[in-house]
């Protein structure tokens, strides 16, 4: 059985890779088996083949999971990986045998062109993840809070999406703290929400961009990292930052011709009070050509991402290198 699983929603891909394995485990736990993961960046042909038609001794049961192949590094402008020999693989897929359970795990939207992609495309068992918005993602917090055994109102709901977006991995950190946290009445006001709730998506961009104001780039590249590795989707965070550079450039537009609060400065750019105050005091560590710049060589990595298929990861890390 081949079974391909991805979208941008990588917390639910994550989740629902965990439950394939659970089920695996308990439909075979009588059984001898063998349960492989393989990263693409680390992928192997004759390792591949050998894992997928060798048969064991012992083992009867076999679940192999490989992780972003088609994204995996040194992409070509096609946007596929050439170290990939495409039809040799799809040949070993085909001689998959009934013991096998195969799982195709791309945490990124794949290139559709590529012959692999429209190869597992074809496959009986597809499970695409795209990030949820509006009343799906309104569902899913309060479902989600259920599973913490608390309840949670709609204006809470509406403010952790105002604050977090739609990263489900930091919705999920969140709303586990705020459930824990409680009390006897086991349900999330608006206010405990705005009281514990942490802007952690403004606050790790914030850090980012005084890291690179200050020239700090083991801090700006540890920052990035950390945001890489929480599963936050690479053109998530590259449309933060450029929203938070675009926020100060107009800021220190403004700043030449009139001082301004948070408040009033909130309303002209139609941004959370938050954003603003943070804004205000940021923007003294930039000349406006500075900033101008650093949104040019974000726009290039956008249209990079799209057109080459590059990692935006390294495209991150150039640009650091180069501060």
């Amino acid at each position: 059985m081949i079974i391909f699983v991805y979208g941008a929603d990588s917390f639910s891909a994550k989740e629902k890779i965990k439950q394939l394995k659970t089920a695996f485990l308990q439909k075979n736990s009588t059984t001898h088996i063998a349960i492989t993961d393989i990263v693409g960046s680390d992928f192997s042909l004759s390792d591949f083949r050998n894992k997928v038609l060798s048969s064991g001794f012992f083992v009867e049961k076999k679940m192999i999971t490989v992780k972003d192949l088609l994204s995996s590094p040194r992409h070509s402008r096609e946007g596929e990986n050439p170290a990939l020999d495409k039809d040799s693989i799809i040949e070993i897929l085909k001689k998959t045998g009934d013991d096998i359970i195969m799982i195709f795990w791309e945490s990124q939207e794949p290139k559709k062109n590529c012959k692999l992609f429209k190869f597992l495309e074809k496959q009986k068992n597809i499970f695409k993840f795209d990030p949820l918005s509006g009343i799906e993602l309104q569902t899913w917090i309060r479902e989600r809070a259920k599973k913490y055994q608390c309840e949670i109102d709609s204006r809470a709901i509406l403010y952790i999406i105002d604050v977090l977006g739609a990263d489900l991995w930091k919705i999920e950190l969140e709303l586990n703290k705020l459930c824990l946290n409680t009390g006897d009445s086991k349900k999330v006001t608006e206010q405990q929400a705005k009281e514990m709730l942490v802007r952690s998506a403004e606050e790790n961009i914030f850090k980012f961009i005084d890291a690179i104001a200050t020239k700090n780039k083991c801090l700006a590249l540890k920052l990035l990292k950390n945001e890489f590795d929480s599963g936050t989707h690479e053109l998530l965070i590259l449309g933060a930052i450029v929203r938070q550079i675009g926020v100060l450039i107009q800021t220190k537009q403004i700043l030449q011709f009139n001082q301004i609060d948070k408040i009033a400065l909130a309303g002209e750019l139609e941004i959370h009070p938050f954003v603003a105050q943070k804004s205000l005091v940021q923007v003294g560590n930039f000349h406006i050509n500075e900033l101008k710049n650093i949104y040019r060589n974000l726009l290039a990595i956008d249209i990079s991402i799209k057109t080459s298929g590059t990692s935006a990861r390294v495209l991150f890390y150039r640009m650091i290198s180069k501060m």
